[in-house]
């Protein structure tokens, strides 16, 4: 039981290792970013059914505010950042953008669970115009409709994304094998590899840093879980009896942290058994378990066919996977794709360049559903996973990370709750307050290079939730509901008081600017793409799809 415990002393270690011997600006080069999903509701709190806002430009081509699945599912991306704080204002200045620009009777719905849904012909899938690249976008989402249906896609998180510094992966190697010897870390670090050895040792780097966050993925549900409880019309018939009844209305977990992230958020369909899943012991498997999955048929698929009856497509192929995105998983390893470049094949051609965590709720406290505080602790749980030990996961310890997450999901705030590790059960406080304890010399050292201090005490926050669980996000929820009268009500007044700060509060005048100039530079550049779009869609899509079959056989 305590063989982790041994190795987050070894975190400890090379944290203590790192502060002494160089300065946090070692770190100054790495990149944060942010993509948070919103739903545009009425007044009522039903999902708008109105079409993407056309004073927010084109969601196919502007860079920072787009649509997910559905027309009114916002997504607001922010560009690499190097701080929390400006990656935090500048997704808050991407909401001020937008709100100013809603219809008059809508609002953004800043919570993870939708209200009030009609039925999934409510979610309406989104629109990307005529262009091939729009079309492929439309299509795919209606095959994500077609096959767990449009009522899971309404459901909306926040994706953190990460990258270190190129120069920190040689240091990494030093802190390893220093660590290894007893020995203190070398005053000079070993010459850096050429770009092609550059690339694998990145690489091989975050895939060892990515197994290090699934073992520790639970922490994220506990910590900054905010959706314990739905509204009663989210659910079809039958499902929700393990679930509390505060009213006709609202259903909840009395432990739960995060249902986005359990049995009824994002999950494959339960009446068409499929095997999708994917090795993480090493990156060369893992790539070619995603493209046995983009590449093979799976019969019920097939038997609905690419196309509807009026021959437009309804998804992009029958294959498990119509493409790499579909592939639900709380961490992603991720390389920027080139346009019209299938995902597997960038990330196989050019290596992983960032990790994308999914795990992460919209916090209804916070007017851009995250806090600085909260992106400052999702940057060290990071760097947790870049200074521990690399072990390959197997698929049995996969499975217990994949569990201990559905456990947090529904039980996290129980009393006493244990969560399953590789030497038998441990008590989440232990288990969570060891890897907080890890990483104070971090914090300590990363406060240096900051004006006022950030991670020391937003590690102290994450420690009082752990040693008081109604401190939580989550519990905070439950609080509010039961205190206001539903989950509708609680969620809706908060929602509707962040329009009116985010509306009130002073912006940047500089990105506001800026994003004005994106909505006019997309509704270009989609007039572009679509005078460029010549020939059948469907060679289009054969063309795009049929990378990979141009991926090395010995990916």
């Amino acid at each position: 039981m305590w063989g982790m415990f041994i190795v987050y002393s070894k975190v400890r270690q090379r944290a203590e290792m790192l502060a002494s011997s160089r300065s946090p600006d070692v770190f100054a080069d790495r990149n944060i970013g942010l993509e948070k999903e919103s739903l545009r509701v009425t007044s009522s709190g039903g999902i708008s059914q109105k079409d993407h806002p056309a004073a927010l430009g084109a969601a196919l081509t502007h860079p920072f505010i787009t649509t997910d699945f559905s027309e009114a599912l916002l997504e607001m991306v922010t560009p690499p950042c190097q701080s929390a704080t400006a990656a935090v204002d500048y997704l808050t200045g991407i909401h001020q953008f937008i709100v100013q620009r809603l219809p008059d009777n809508e609002h953004i719905w800043n919570t993870s669970m939708p209200c009030i849904l009609r039925g999934g012909q409510s979610v309406r899938i989104g629109e990307y115009g005529s262009s091939h690249s729009g079309q492929m976008k439309h299509a795919y989402r209606r095959g994500l409709g077609l096959r767990y249906g449009r009522r899971m896609q309404a459901i909306a998180g926040v994706h953190f994304n990460f990258s270190m510094p190129e120069s920190s992966w040689s240091l990494r190697q030093a802190l390893l094998e220093s660590g290894h010897t007893g020995g203190s870390l070398p005053s000079s670090l070993p010459d850096t590899p050429g770009e092609q050895a550059t690339a694998s040792f990145r690489t091989e780097g975050y895939f060892q840093m990515m197994q290090n966050l699934l073992r520790v993925g639970w922490m994220v549900p506990y910590l900054f879980g905010a959706s314990p409880a739905i509204c009663s019309s989210f659910l079809a018939d039958g499902e929700g009896d393990e679930f509390d009844i505060w009213n006709q209305s609202t259903r909840f977990a009395p432990f739960g942290t995060s249902l986005r992230m359990g049995k009824i958020g994002y999950r494959y369909r339960e009446d068409e058994p499929i095997d999708l899943s994917v090795s993480h012991v090493t990156v060369e498997q893992y790539i070619a378990d995603i493209i046995g999955h983009v590449s093979t048929p799976h019969p019920p698929y097939e038997a609905m066919g690419i196309q509807d009856e009026n021959g437009d497509f309804q998804q992009l192929s029958a294959a498990r996977l119509q493409i790499e995105n579909e592939f639900y998983s709380t961490v992603r390893p991720k390389q920027i794709a080139k346009s019209g470049e299938l995902p597997i094949y960038a990330l196989r051609q050019r290596g992983i360049r960032y990790l994308e965590l999914r795990s992460v709720d919209v916090n209804l406290q916070d007017p851009a559903g995250v806090s600085i505080q909260q992106v400052a602790m999702l940057e060290m749980l990071m760097m947790f996973a870049w200074l521990n030990t690399p072990v390959p996961l197997s698929a049995a310890e996969m499975a217990r990370c994949t569990q201990n997450v559905q456990t947090v999901a529904h039980r996290g705030r129980e009393t006493g709750l244990c969560l399953a590790a590789e030497d038998g059960e441990v008590p989440l406080q232990q288990w969570g307050m060891a890897i907080l304890k890890a990483l104070e010399p971090l914090a300590q050292w990363l406060d240096g290079a900051e004006e006022e201090a950030l991670y020391m005490p937003a590690l102290h926050a994450q420690m009082g939730k752990i040693e008081n669980p109604d401190l939580t996000p989550s519990a905070q929820m439950i609080a509010g509901i039961k205190r206001t009268g539903s989950f509708f009500e609680y969620a809706n007044a908060v929602s509707r008081e962040h329009d009116q700060f985010l509306k009130q509060t002073a912006q940047d005048a500089d990105l506001q600017q800026a994003l004005a100039t994106a909505v006019e530079e997309s509704r270009r550049k989609q007039t572009a793409m679509e005078a460029d779009s010549e020939g059948p869609f469907e060679d289009f899509l054969s063309s795009y799809l049929g990378q990979i079959n141009r991926i090395p056989a010995d990916a």
